[in-house]
């Protein structure tokens, strides 16, 4: 195989895999599995290609004049940071009580990695001949697969014999040492933080679908006790099964309500999800009231779906006429 050809690959390769680990975030339940063996052997394609690339990289590097080389180092070296924390985290390597935790070094790589390979790619361009069109390409293709998938299968082998049996889920997250509501991080998405709220003089306010309004209290909130044992699968890579305490979410709104809710934060977090019987808005979890980092006074468990569609700090819950899935796949906030 030559450089060139390498670099056409890798050109696929990179994106394929920022999208399967895109994906393996929307699944927060159900056939995860296939994708995560997609996203596990595309990665490690990079790996089976590193022979052929490390000559176009040797190459370039004597060219130290040439326009775009920090734009290569950084990419080789993001790419190499991508590969590393993902088969750390395959390992069990979670460190899930530091600042950033392996998945979220592996996913800020991965991110990077996919838009310095577009500058790059901007910057030298490849064009796909004719020749390389052929049955001997394909070959190669489906050689770099097969390794590919050999090493994936290895990889994966490896991280189950080293992680006790129902420690790790099919998104990939891990459970987390302790199950005690303590042990439970205090994440948020992106940039939302923790506002300060004043439990006395908070209102929930709920819009049902004929327009009208009502304000909630913390108090008469509470004169429910609906429970949901549910498992917070958090996208830092880690999961805790807790019971949640609270009102089910269709008991606000009238008998009968079905379709859609927007679900609103105090910070303008949003989420639209369809109302069914599984929505609860928590004001505990695991028999104690929420702490401010975990969302009080209320929010959102969302039983089978990744953590950053459980929405903390709830202030609004509106019906909504629009198909729940019409809004960003991922909050942009």
């Amino acid at each position: 195989m030559k450089g060139r050809q390498a670099n056409l690959f890798l050109l696929v390769i990179v994106p394929l895999a920022a999208l399967s680990g895109a994906v393996m975030f929307l699944l927060g339940s159900g056939p995860v599995w296939p994708v995560a063996v997609l996203h596990g052997a595309v990665g490690l394609a990079v790996l089976v290609l590193t022979p052929w690339k490390s000559v176009v990289v040797r190459r370039g590097l004597r060219r130290t004049r040439r326009r775009g080389s920090g734009t290569s180092l950084a990419l080789t070296g993001v790419v190499v940071l991508a590969l590393g924390t993902g088969l750390a985290h395959v390992d069990g390597a979670l460190l899930a009580d530091s600042p950033v935790t392996t998945m979220q070094l592996h996913v800020g790589a991965g991110i990077l990695a996919l838009v310095l390979l577009l500058a790059h790619a901007r910057r030298r361009r490849v064009r796909v001949r004719r020749a390389e069109a052929s049955r001997r390409t394909l070959l190669r293709v489906a050689l770099v697969g097969l390794a590919a998938g050999v090493l994936d299968a290895g990889v994966r082998t490896a991280g189950a014999l080293a992680t006790p049996r129902g420690l790790r889920r099919p998104t990939g997250s891990f459970r987390l040492g302790s199950s005690t509501v303590a042990a439970i991080p205090t994440t948020s998405w992106l940039f939302d933080r923790a506002p300060e709220i004043a439990p006395q003089s908070w209102r929930l306010t709920v819009v049902a679908d004929d327009g009208s309004t009502r304000a909630w209290s913390l108090d008469e909130l509470r004169r429910w006790d609906d429970r949901q044992t549910a498992v917070l699968d958090c996208t830092g890579g880690w999961w805790t099964e807790q019971e949640w305490s609270g009102v089910r979410l269709a008991r606000l709104f009238p008998v009968g309500t079905t379709g859609t809710v927007e679900v609103l934060s105090a910070t303008g977090y949003v989420r639209r999800l369809p109302l069914t019987d599984d929505l609860l808005l928590a004001t505990a979890v695991g028999g104690t009231p929420l702490s401010v980092g975990h969302g009080a006074p209320a929010r959102l468990v969302v039983p089978g779906r990744r953590g950053y569609h459980w929405v903390k700090w709830v202030v609004r819950i509106s019906h909504d006429d629009r198909p729940w899935w019409v809004e960003p796949p991922f909050p942009l906030q």
